[in-house]
Formats: C-alpha cells, sequence, structure tokens
C-alpha cells in the first residue's frame, strides 16, 4: 500500500549554518534517499516520502481545478525535491525557512504519513491543548 510509514514521535533538533538539518534515525530509516520538502498548511515545513508525497499530489490533482488551484500552486511551487545526505541531514531552503519562521532550534515532528519540521515556539504554542479540547475535537471527528 502507498503511504504505509507511520512517522511518531517529536524530536528537538538544530538547522546548521548551511541550512541542513538532521532527520531522527527512527524516520530516516523509512524515509529512503529521495524526499520532498514543501511548505506545510500551519506554518511549518512538511517533508514527504516520495510514496506519500505521490499519493498527496494525486488526491490534490483530482480535485476541482477551480477551487483548488492557489492552494495547488502554492504547494507545488514550493515541493523541492531533495536527497537525504550520508549523514542524515536534508537541506531546507532559505525559502521554507522563511515562511516557517525557522532559525535555529526547530522541532521534527512525526505526523502519519509525513514529518513536519517546526519552529521551536511555534511547536510549544500548537501544543498548548487541553485535554478536555482534544477530547471534544475527537468526538466532532467521530471518534
Amino acid at each position: 500500500m502507498i503511504g504505509e510509514n507511520m512517522y511518531t514521535g517529536e524530536y528537538k533538533h538544530s538547522i546548521d549554518p548551511k541550512n541542513r538539518m538532521f532527520l531522527p534515525a527512527t524516520m530516516r530509516e523509512d524515509l529512503g534517499d529521495e524526499v520532498f520538502v514543501v511548505k506545510g498548511v500551519d506554518t511549518c515545513i512538511a517533508v514527504y516520502p516520495k510514496e506519500a508525497w505521490e499519493e498527496f499530489t494525486e488526491k490534490l490533482n483530482s480535485l476541482p481545478e477551480m477551487k483548488a488551484r492557489r492552494v495547488k500552486r502554492i504547494l507545488m511551487a514550493s515541493a523541492i525535491k531533495t536527497k537525504i545526505d550520508s549523514q542524515g541531514r536534508v537541506l531546507i531552503t532559505q525559502s521554507h525557512k522563511a515562511y516557517a519562521g525557522l532559525d535555529k532550534n526547530v522541532y521534527v515532528v512525526g505526523v502519519g504519513n509525513h514529518i513536519e519540521v517546526w519552529d521551536e515556539d511555534k511547536w510549544i504554542a500548537e501544543n498548548d491543548m487541553n485535554s478536555e479540547e482534544m477530547a471534544e475535537t475527537l468526538m466532532s471527528l467521530g471518534f
């Protein structure tokens, strides 16, 4: 099945002066050599393994053009196909860094079929959901 890898966990990392970032070894094992780095929905960077990116773009391409054209344009224009280097690092472009407000300290977060890279402060704020809010959200989604 396409996109069967399940990325989980959160890892604190940093971006080096050459805009490279280590990917956690536990995540790197399933990513393969080639990944797609793209603007995420919530002002973060998303890193997709090739199979999950192909699945995502297939869904995106199946949407009605008139409704999805702006989103499609932004996401596809921001997508960078890159390789993970021999040290397990991936390049984060200056454009991606600016979009997500990434500086040095970041969190690498598993979110199912892909990985997100968050600015440290933004990730801490994103996690500000109490158990009652989480329960209400899950119930509204049918869990």
